[in-house]
C-alpha cells in the first residue's frame, strides 16, 4: 500500500510543481495595486500637520523590532507626539464647526423673527382683501333691488368697482410682501469672511491646518476640479447662491453673507437661507478632515510587520 501511494506521489509531483510555478509567474506578472484614496488622504493630512517625517521614523522603528519585543523609548516619544498633534488638529476642526453652528443659530433666530413679521403682514393684507371684497359685495347686492332708483343702482355699481380695485390692490401687496422684511445681523462670528478675504470679527478663526485643508486639492482629483474651497464656491454659483456673471452683484452678495454688527447692511430672508446653507457646506467639508485624521492614526497604531503575520 505504501508503495502505491509513493508511486502516485512521484507521478503527480511534476504536475504539482508545474502548477505552483505557473501561479507564481502569474502573481509576479500582475501589476501592483496603486495607492488607495485612503492612503493618499492620510499622506495629505500628514503633510498638512507636518507629521510625515515622524510617521516614517515610527514605521522604521516598528519594522526593526519584533512583535513581542518592548517598544523603544524613541518609539513611545514619537507616538506621544503624533497622538497630541492629531488630537490638537481634531479639536481645531471641532472649534471651527462649533463657531459655524453658533453663527447658524444666531442667523436662524433672525430668520424666524423676519418670517413671523412677514406672515403677520401677509395675513393682515389677505384678511383685509377678503373683508373688503365680501363686505362691499353685500353692499352692492343691497343696492341692486329693482324697487330702488337707478341712481342707487349706479352708486352700488361704483362701490362694486371700487371694492374690486381695493381687493386687487391688497392681494397684490400681500404677494409683494411674501419676500418679507429685511433685517441686520447682530454681532456674531462671520465664518464665511476668511473664505472671501473679508475681515473676520469676534471668534471667527480657522486654524492654519484647517485652512490649508480647505485650500488643498483633494487626493486623486485633477487640478481642473480645484481645491476643496474652490469646489465649494463653484457649487454655490451653480446653486444660485453666488452670481458669477455680474461681479458687482457677487461682491454685494458676499458683503451680505459676511456682515456682522453692521447696521447699514440689510439682509433678507432668502439671503439668510443662503448664508445658513453655505455655512453648512463649509462645516461638512471641514468635518471630513477628522475622517482623514482617523485614517492617519490607524496607519501607525499597528506594527505593519505584525499585521502581515
Amino acid at each position: 500500500m505504501m508503495k502505491v501511494k509513493l508511486t502516485l506521489f512521484v507521478c503527480f509531483l511534476p504536475v504539482l510543481l508545474c502548477a505552483a510555478s505557473s501561479a507564481q509567474a502569474k502573481r509576479s506578472s500582475s501589476p501592483l495595486p496603486g495607492p488607495t484614496p485612503q492612503y493618499l488622504e492620510t499622506n495629505q493630512v500628514s503633510d498638512i500637520l507636518g507629521l510625515t517625517e515622524s510617521v516614517q521614523r515610527l514605521r522604521t522603528l516598528q519594522a526593526q523590532h519584533g512583535c513581542d519585543s518592548v517598544s523603544a523609548p524613541e518609539e513611545l516619544t514619537i507616538r506621544q507626539h503624533l497622538l497630541e498633534s492629531v488630537q490638537s488638529a481634531g479639536l481645531d476642526v471641532d472649534a471651527a464647526v462649533g463657531e459655524i453652528a453658533n453663527e447658524q443659530g444666531e442667523l436662524a433666530n433672525l430668520e424666524t423673527t423676519l418670517k413671523m413679521r412677514r406672515d403677520k403682514t401677509v395675513a393682515r393684507l389677505n384678511a383685509a382683501a377678503l373683508i373688503t371684497g365680501s363686505g362691499a359685495g353685500a353692499a352692492v347686492n343691497a343696492t341692486q333691488f329693482t324697487t330702488l332708483s337707478s341712481r342707487t343702482n349706479n352708486i352700488g355699481d361704483g362701490i362694486g368697482v371700487g371694492s374690486g380695485a381695493v381687493s386687487t390692490l391688497l392681494a397684490y401687496l400681500a404677494t409683494r410682501k411674501q419676500n418679507g422684511p429685511s433685517g441686520t445681523v447682530s454681532e456674531t462670528p462671520n465664518m464665511l469672511a476668511p473664505l472671501f478675504d473679508r475681515p473676520p470679527v469676534l471668534n471667527t478663526d480657522y486654524s492654519p491646518s484647517v485652512m490649508q485643508y480647505l485650500q488643498s486639492l483633494p487626493p486623486g482629483e485633477t487640478a481642473d476640479r480645484g481645491t476643496r474651497l474652490e469646489q465649494l464656491k463653484a457649487e454655490w454659483v451653480k446653486a444660485g447662491r453666488l452670481n458669477s456673471s455680474n461681479l458687482a452683484k457677487q461682491q454685494e452678495k458676499i458683503t451680505v453673507m459676511t456682515t456682522s454688527g453692521e447696521t447699514d447692511v440689510r439682509i433678507s430672508i432668502d439671503e439668510l437661507t443662503d448664508r445658513i446653507a453655505m455655512l453648512g457646506d463649509v462645516s461638512g467639508r471641514i468635518a471630513l478632515m477628522k475622517r482623514d485624521l482617523a485614517l492617519l492614526m490607524r496607519s501607525y497604531m499597528i506594527n505593519p510587520v505584525c499585521s502581515i503575520r
